[in-house]
């Protein structure tokens, strides 16, 4: 298959994603709330001390007060909810004059599938609770297929409007032409006037209000499931984190003071690999390539954030950060003439020590700014500055006096102590070739158990009474076949590194892995990693 392009942005671009350097920028994490279920969103008014966080599957808006769940749900949508796989309540935007008009609004799978915009009031008299009944149904989108429904919503910083994405309505290869039907609202990024005659106006300036025939709501079209986008808090600029299919995982860039009218190629396109499908040319000078890309190597289900605009770390002031929602993994660019630059992994500075983000659902922000991680765990981070002495196992020593003293190991020579990253990695797998798992920060000559999964990466079965759960799917709980394959069992050498090579089995087009470090009680995982398998 050919490439959109082969100039603007290059196949494998996360090769030049590198984990943080010395004298670059180091960043945590910290948790700000926990114990919630399978959250999917986080975020607050301007200026709010609270938290309000989406649950995907309750239907619940939980309230978070000084890093505590508060008993009572700020809103409950339960009894209209259809849920269950990428349905549920799925997205809240809080209108800029929230702390006047008291008006939010939602995003969600009702019972009979649609995907709708709601605008709801809070309670005058309870600022901690949103009013049920005062539900306006502002947009009904039917879904033909369970799955892609996006679906974002967020004011635009710079112009007061709602814009709001959705997916291309499922299945497989947009069977029904969506994204690039510019009758039909599905694959598109809308753009709405919630503050025009009911249930909403049309801005004046949308790219498609001329054109016979074309939905006038369009703002930009082209597009798989775009599950996240932001704007710049700045200027406006919309940086949108479109799902792939089998191939490509992308971040589309529509520029400050754009026009709209971008057709970013789904399903003529997945990022820059023309698919040979749909109506359109490819490659084609009207597609608009993604301002990066990442293949299936990499992840396989991308998750848009936000340019930072916080005050905690001002370094860090116009850089992008976006995720993957399989492997948990963290990236960050900044953007210089319409080209992502000074790329980089964040993925071990962000994660807990010896531990994930747990299945990244989505980016937010508080009240003051600062970025959120929300993991579909349970679990919702802010990102901070890193100490400013390294110290990964919280042991009173500096991880540099460690190395230093070799009571350490740096396999990688990152200058983290390999035990706090406990990170597996792997080659490149082509059908029938060699391939080699490769594992560091065990314990010198501890037991290492290899687990693999055809099913991919998602809850896995737990061992040791339930203590460590791994993160791979099983093939069939309570089937007669084991619910992980267990590939071998080796030592870690004296630094605590490990590798596994094999050939890689005809017939199989993916596979995760993970490895299990044995150590009683004490055992711990490693990171899941999934590889696609390529052709001989």
């Amino acid at each position: 298959m050919p490439f959109r392009s082969a100039g603007l942005v290059l196949f494998g671009l996360l090769s030049l994603a590198v984990p943080s350097r010395a004298g670059d920028l180091l960043l945590s994490s910290e948790v700000v709330a926990s114990g919630l279920t399978l959250p999917v969103y986080a975020t607050a008014p301007a200026g709010d001390e609270r938290l309000f966080v989406l649950e995907q599957n309750t239907g619940r808006i939980q309230l978070v007060k000084a890093g505590e769940v508060q008993p009572t749900p700020f809103l409950d949508l339960s009894a209209q909810l259809l849920s269950g796989g990428e349905r549920g309540l799925l997205c809240l935007a809080f209108h800029p004059a929230y702390d006047v008009n008291g008006r939010f609004y939602v995003t969600s799978n009702v019972l009979n599938g649609d995907l709708v915009l709601q605008r709801f009031l809070v309670d005058p008299l309870d600022p901690d609770r949103g009013l049920l009944a005062s539900a306006e149904t502002l947009l009904a989108l039917p879904q033909p297929f369970p799955q892609h429904n996006g679906s974002m919503i967020a004011f635009g910083p710079t112009d007061g409007l709602l814009y709001m994405s959705t997916g291309d309505g499922g299945s497989f290869n947009d069977p029904f032409d969506n994204a690039q039907d510019l009758t039909s609202l599905l694959g598109k990024l809308l753009r709405l006037d919630v503050d025009g005659p009911f249930p909403y106006g049309i801005p004046a300036a949308n790219p498609f209000v001329t054109e016979p025939g074309a939905r006038d709501e369009i703002f930009a079209y082209g597009l798989r499931n775009p599950w996240r986008f932001s704007l710049d808090a700045r200027n406006g600029a919309v940086f949108i984190g479109d799902v792939g299919q089998g191939g490509r995982e992308e971040v589309d860039l529509i520029r400050p003071n754009s026009p709209g009218g971008q057709n970013f190629g789904w399903r003529c396109a997945e990022g820059t690999l023309c698919t040979e499908l749909g109506a359109c040319a490819c490659p084609e000078p009207q597609l608009v390539d993604p301002i990066y890309e990442f293949d299936h190597n990499e992840g396989c289900s991308i998750i848009g954030g936000y340019v930072y605009r916080g005050s905690d770390i001002p370094e860090l002031q116009g850089t992008y950060f976006f995720g993957d929602y399989c492997t948990s993994r963290v990236w960050s660019f900044t953007v210089e003439a319409g080209v992502a630059v000074e790329v980089q992994e964040r993925t071990l500075e962000l994660s807990p020590p010896g531990g994930s983000l747990g299945f990244i659902t989505s980016f937010g922000r508080d009240g003051r700014g600062e970025l959120l991680i929300v993991g579909y765990l349970g679990e919702i981070r802010r990102v901070t500055p890193a100490p400013l002495v390294a110290d990964c196992d919280g042991d009173g020593i500096s991880d540099a006096d460690e190395l230093a003293a070799g009571n350490a190991f740096d396999v990688n020579a990152n200058g983290v102590p390999d035990e706090c990253e406990q990170l597996l990695t792997g080659t490149t797998f082509v059908e029938g070739q060699p391939a080699q798992l490769d594992l560091i920060g065990a314990q010198p000559r501890q037991p290492l158990a290899w687990f693999v999964s055809l099913r991919g990466i998602g809850p896995g079965p737990c061992f040791l009474g339930g203590s460590i759960c791994m993160d791979l799917k099983p093939f069939n709980v309570g089937g007669p076949a084991p619910d992980l394959l267990l590939l071998a069992i080796t030592l870690a050498d004296a630094s605590g590194a490990a590798s596994l090579p094999f050939i890689v089995p005809p017939g199989i087009p993916s596979a995760a892995f993970q490895v299990l470090l044995a150590n009683g009680q004490n055992s711990s995982k490693s990171n899941p990693i999934q590889k696609l398998v390529q052709g001989p």
